[in-house]
This record gives C-alpha cells, sequence and structure tokens, in this order.
C-alpha cells in the first residue's frame, strides 16, 4: 500500500508541473516577449513586478486563470493583447513552475 500511495503522490506533483514542451514553449515566448520587463530570472525591472516570490504569491495564488486574462489582455505592456492564446497559457504554465506550482492552490481571501 504505502508503494501505491508513493506512486499516486509521483503522479499528482508531476501534474503540477509543466510538461517539458510547453515549458520549453513558455520560457522562448518569456524571453522574447517578458523578460525585458521583468526580468530573465522573473526577478521584475524598474517598474515591472517581480514573478514570483511570496508577493505575487499572495496576489495570484488561486487565480490563474485570473492571471490568465491579464496576460492575455494587457501583455506585454508595449503591445497589449498581441499574445496568442497558446502563448498565454504557456505563460501563466512557466509563471507558476517558476512559483514551485503554488499559484494553483487556492490561498486565504481567493
Amino acid at each position: 500500500m504505502p508503494l501505491l500511495l508513493l506512486g499516486v503522490v509521483a503522479l499528482l506533483s508531476a501534474a503540477a508541473l509543466p510538461r517539458p514542451a510547453v515549458g520549453e514553449r513558455g520560457r522562448a515566448v518569456y524571453l522574447a516577449r517578458c523578460a525585458d520587463c521583468h526580468g530573465r530570472s522573473f526577478e521584475g525591472v524598474e517598474e515591472a513586478p517581480a514573478l514570483t516570490g511570496a508577493r505575487f504569491e499572495a496576489k495570484w495564488r488561486g487565480q490563474t486563470a485570473r492571471l490568465y486574462e491579464k496576460i492575455r489582455r494587457s501583455m506585454p505592456q508595449d503591445d497589449p493583447g498581441s499574445l496568442s492564446e497558446a502563448d498565454a497559457e504557456d505563460l501563466v504554465a512557466l509563471v507558476s513552475a517558476a512559483n514551485h506550482g503554488r499559484l494553483a492552490t487556492a490561498g486565504a481571501g481567493n
């Protein structure tokens, strides 16, 4: 029974991470369209906020659909609405993975 439980935990953990192709596509879009403002490592640059860390997580935990809409409609700031639906989905998956999958978990107040 413990072996079965470990298998289930491994499957659930793997499901929280983006598939490699999605991660690669998201990273390519991120580097081309987002990194100038948000930094190559999601750290934020000047006015653009960091896309990882406690503050970002507190705002977006349990809000991935809202994050998708924000990205899709208003990013990048110099060309809002220009990202495809697939690009926005890949970016949400990438940012969620950068936050160790914690964005998909509903937090207090969400």
